[in-house]
């Protein structure tokens, strides 16, 4: 039966290729005017286009992302500390060229986060303790948490960032956030229309804003000026974690181009460790920070360092034995590269007759069998012989209990006589573990590791490969990049041997999210050297193609069950109930050419497979 399904599956996803081919290649369907390109040409070759400046004075700026506080994940955070220091950066334009008194007064920046509208998912997401029955307590929470963070200006909100939410439901089995409805609708209703035109929206994870979303108006129809910034590597997660409808590798690398192509001016990749999605539009940089508390750790290390006298500090170099200098913080899962740790640990076993210690923060549903494979498997019959038949029999019970009870090994590791000097301490705030001195990060799954960045900024070694995702990370001085074993043994005897070098000023400062938002507002830069190939490439009638057959696909909600849209599903459904209109458009969904093209590729599918059935009825 599974393969039947599997065999249909396939099918359909086939025919459907046919109907994009047929429908991205119908000039008159597509409705594209050949007009003049976006962005102004006249100028210097190297003169930055008006429309990506957002240098400039007066712009309005929309973040947009797919996921909201209390939920700590970096795609709630990191875009809360862009918005925030976004809008400190635009104050202090206005203000450097102030026209208007009340310019540097106005709310330039807006937020734009998810309200989980159904109990059940908010519970799942954010617990009992932070159960908001209101969108408005949810942001009340936001800005206390920005006030926390020392962003008291940001935090107000009548003259600080405006936080914006759309309607949105949880998807547990892709553990997403999904929209629901129409977000440039529901920006429209609450924003003066004019204000859009001219805006620049930040798409946070643009593919995964659109995959499922209700047909409407393009980003880039709305908004004057879209940026993307792509931070997962979803076609690593979907070939690792999940084959569920549109969920599997290949699709979701052709699904996230065509949206990224579709619906973005710019496109920005924290790392070159991603796929290619618009090669004329994209760049590689990495537009994020750390919170002030990981540089005031840094800067306190420095003038520790400083303060320390010459002897005082060799006699320190000398400390090798010593435990605790060695941690890991993180997720608790094999993908975050702890099966390369265990090989690290055997390697550097033989080198110097031991493992090294180290202390293991975070939590996961693999923690269990993670910890088995560093400290082994442990002798759990703990029972006693009696002479007794009744206590036999007790016995025998009770040891085949234990023996069910027993999980099946994951990892040979897990038979290792000798353990590893490992301790999992569970999750914590990363910031509050000053003490240690050496960071050791053998993963190479993410894109951009945030935990990396957050220890270089504390003043700490870092040891991690030599890999595209940390290409950033291996600029500064205590990074301790290896490429196999032999230099990660001498990287680590090096870290227990050494104080990390001080951070200076200059390096403090590309922690910060400061520095962060000025390579935000260069990388989204274009050129009018750059608008220019981009005319003469002639892809902008491609994007606009794809972002018209987007909008058919998405007319008919069946559709995203079937490629796996699970609660997001119903999103033509939600619209026209939110908006009071009759739910009964089956008669001008049938008329679209959408409806068509899947009718005549149907039929023309059926027509060869009978005739091929009835020619081999024939040669029988």
């Amino acid at each position: 039966m599974n393969e039947k399904l599997e065999e249909a599956r396939r099918t359909f996803l086939d025919r459907m290729a046919a109907v994009s081919f047929s429908l991205i290649n119908q000039e008159r369907d597509a409705m594209v005017v050949n007009n003049d390109t976006f962005f102004q040409l006249d100028g210097d070759d190297e003169d930055i286009t008006p429309q990506s400046d957002l240098s400039l004075p007066n712009r309005s700026i929309f973040v947009v992302t797919t996921a909201a506080l209390p939920w700590r994940t970096g795609t709630a955070v990191n875009p809360l500390l862009r918005a925030a220091y976004l809008s400190r950066k635009m104050k202090e334009i206005n203000n450097n060229n102030q026209t208007n008194a009340t310019t540097s007064e106005q709310q330039m920046v807006t937020l734009v986060i998810p309200w989980l509208e159904l109990e059940e998912d908010r519970l799942e997401l954010y617990g009992n303790n932070h159960n908001f029955t209101t969108s408005q307590e949810q942001e009340d929470y936001i800005r206390d948490w920005l006030r926390g963070a020392n962003m008291n200006e940001e935090a107000d909100p009548v003259n600080g960032l405006r936080i914006l939410f759309y309607p949105a439901r949880y998807h547990s089995g892709l553990k997403s956030i999904f929209a629901m409805g129409d977000i440039c609708a529901t920006l429209r209703n609450q924003t003066e229309g004019s204000l859009l035109s001219d805006a620049v929206c930040v798409l946070e994870e643009p593919e995964h804003l659109n995959w499922y979303r209700c047909p409407g108006e393009g980003w880039t129809k709305v908004f004057g000026f879209v940026v993307g910034i792509v931070h997962t590597n979803y076609v690593e997660y979907a070939s690792s974690q999940f084959i569920h409808g549109l969920w599997t590798a290949p699709a979701i690398q052709v699904m996230s181009s065509a949206m990224i192509r579709a619906y973005c001016h710019k496109v920005i990749k924290l790392s070159g460790v991603l796929q290619t999605y618009a090669p004329e539009k994209e760049c590689c940089e990495n537009v994020h920070g750390v919170r002030q508390d990981f540089i005031q750790e840094g800067r306190r290390r420095a003038l520790e360092a400083a303060s320390l006298s010459g002897s005082n500090l060799a006699s320190r170099e000398l400390n090798e034995e010593v435990e605790g200098q060695v941690y890991f913080i993180g997720k608790i899962l094999w993908a975050k590269g702890f099966e390369l740790m265990l090989q690290l640990q055997e390697f550097y076993h033989e080198c110097t007759g031991k493992y090294f210690a180290i202390d293991v923060y975070g939590g996961g549903p693999e923690e269990g069998e993670i910890k088995r494979a560093f400290h082994g498997r442990r002798n759990s019959w703990n029972g006693e012989e009696s002479d007794s038949d009744s206590d036999s029999e007790d016995t025998f019970r009770d040891n085949l209990k234990k023996l069910k009870s027993i999980e099946v090994p994951k990892s040979l590791y897990e038979w290792r006589r000798k353990p590893i000097p490992a301790n999992f301490c569970g999750p914590v705030d990363h910031s509050l573990l000053g003490k240690y001195k050496t960071f050791v990060n053998p993963s190479t799954s993410e894109v951009l590791c945030t935990t990396t960045f957050e220890a270089l900024a504390m003043g700490k070694f870092v040891i991690i490969p030599v890999h595209e995702s940390n290409k950033f990370f291996l600029q500064f001085p205590n990074c301790l990049g290896y490429r196999n074993k032999w230099e990660f043994a001498a990287n680590l005897r090096w870290a227990l041997t050494h104080e990390p070098e001080p951070l200076t000023p200059e390096l403090a400062k590309e922690f910060t999210w400061e520095a962060a938002t000025d390579r935000l507002i260069g990388s989204s830069a274009i050129t009018r050297r750059e608008a220019k190939e981009r005319y003469n490439l002639g892809k902008a009638k491609l994007d606009e193609r794809i972002a018209y057959f987007h909008r058919e696909l998405g007319k008919h909600d069946a559709l995203r069950r079937v490629l796996g849209g699970g609660p997001a599903s119903n999103q033509v459904r939600y619209e026209l109930e939110r908006q009071g209109l009759d739910q009964d458009n089956s008669e001008k969904f049938a008329m679209s050419s959408f409806v068509k093209a899947i009718k005549s590729t149907f039929i023309s599918n059926n027509h060869h497979s009978q005739a091929a059935s009835l020619s081999g009825g024939s040669a029988a």
